[in-house]
């Protein structure tokens, strides 16, 4: 999977529209998907066809047909991320302001956030999750799924680990070695991996329920958060689960705190890590 840095780039597709998070392609999208047509862009002297249901995610799609210049502004850079074209602002530039202007912190000498859709103060939330490390006694020497065939708990179970402190805040009583347990004695796995659904359905004491395995985008976040919903996000080859949103700047890896299950600290932002690709999600049952 291509790693793009974000730290100094936000989305432009989480900051001009939200998008209602884990949902996958209806019928009517996909009936919509056909009757529209394609949208021309230049990436690198090359044109690229962004096709709905295809190549481009629904609201950069509606966002440029609304606005069919947007395609071609200075400050957007467009890369493929997860098999999908994503504008970001380039770096150094912030929405709704020149080129050419001064830096937003001369411009607002007291350091007042502008207005708009980056800064959400309703987005400062923190959720109560509990911290459980992968590498922790009893479990770290534990084989996943007890299969001697696959790594220790502590070498590769960060998914079974941060579905636990997600089961465990919705009110499960199960450890990570026995969700471990519990996902080897119900299948729940994929080779080595975990299968999220049979992990609620068997194995949170039917507190959680799946929802879904998504593209990471930046205002799921605030959305997951302000419903009692801890995102679970993959960085990397790692999952974290984000339990605080500060609501300063929704885009920016600083602005959200992880636990993260390598070590169970609390104390990370998600800027610890690579760029955010995969958000699995849960709710309460």
């Amino acid at each position: 999977m291509r790693k793009i840095k974000l730290f100094s780039a936000f989305t432009l597709l989480a900051l001009l529209l939200s998008a209602s998070p884990g949902a996958m392609m209806t019928a009517q999208s996909l009936a919509k998907a056909r009757q529209s047509p394609p949208i021309p862009i230049e990436v690198d002297g090359r044109t690229i066809l962004l096709e709905l249901g295809k190549n481009v995610h629904p609201q950069t799609y509606d966002l440029l047909s609304r606005d069919p210049d947007f395609a071609s502004r200075a400050d957007v850079e467009w890369v493929f991320v997860d098999d999908m074209w994503v504008p970001l602002a380039r770096e150094g530039l912030i929405e709704g302001a020149a080129p050419e202007k001064e830096p937003i912190e001369e411009l607002l000498p007291e350091k007042v956030p502008p207005p708009g859709p980056l800064y959400i103060p309703e987005c400062r939330i923190t959720l109560n999750v509990p911290a459980y490390g992968q590498c922790w006694a009893p479990w770290g020497s534990a084989h996943l799924f007890n299969d001697p065939g696959c790594s220790t708990m502590c070498q590769a179970g960060c998914a079974i680990t941060s579905a636990t402190m997600v089961f465990k805040y919705f009110g499960a009583s199960k450890n990570p070695g026995q969700v471990n347990d519990c996902c080897g004695s119900n299948s729940c796995r994929s080779g080595c991996g975990l299968v999220w659904k049979c992990a609620a359905d068997y194995c949170s004491d039917s507190k959680a329920a799946y929802v879904g395995y998504y593209s990471f985008y930046w205002s799921a976040l605030c959305g997951l958060l302000s419903q009692g919903r801890p995102p679970i996000v993959k960085v990397g080859g790692h999952f974290v689960v984000v339990y605080k949103d500060m609501g300063v700047n929704i885009n920016d890896p600083n602005d959200y705190y992880i636990v993260d299950p390598l070590d169970g600290s609390t104390y990370k932002k998600l800027s610890y890590y690579t760029t955010p690709s995969m958000i699995a999600e849960y709710r309460r049952r």
